[in-house]
């Protein structure tokens, strides 16, 4: 009977384990997973920052970040859009220095680095200026 008890008590502290550990990872916070996939993946971050009303947000996402061009160049990079008035996006966003919204920042996580920063509803060809600009000092050949 000891031994029926002791392996149903190995069982669910197995369990459990499994368990607080899936939620864990689950919680976790999703800048910081971004930064550790950019780096496995050797690529850099893009960080767009917004917010709820903020109507400049939507014209770059309408007239620049759906642009075959930029959406094309835009794939090279991880990609994460953070709201500036969330914890996580606020605290970023006072570590990169952004000045509001929208705000584009690429970012090198290897090196802990500010690549490129555009601010602003800015025409397209300005944030290709700064999408090359991060490409050619990184060397990346599809850009």
């Amino acid at each position: 009977m000891f031994i029926f008890f002791s392996m149903i008590n190995k069982l669910i502290n197995g369990f459990l384990l499994v368990l607080f550990a899936w939620v864990g990872f689950a919680l976790a916070n999703p800048v910081e997973q971004a930064i550790q996939r950019a780096v496995s993946e050797n690529k850099l971050i893009a960080f767009y920052f917004k917010s709820q009303f903020c109507p400049y947000c939507s014209q770059v996402e309408e007239f620049v970040f759906s642009d075959e061009e930029v959406s094309k160049k835009l794939r090279n990079f991880l990609f994460v859009e953070l709201d500036i008035r969330s914890e996580e996006g606020s605290k970023l966003a006072r570590r990169f220095g952004v000045p509001g919204t929208p705000t584009l920042v690429i970012y090198d996580p290897r090196q802990d680095k500010v690549v490129s920063l555009i601010f602003g509803s800015r025409p397209k060809g300005d944030y290709l200026n700064a999408i090359n600009k991060a490409c050619k000092l990184y060397s990346i050949k599809t850009c």
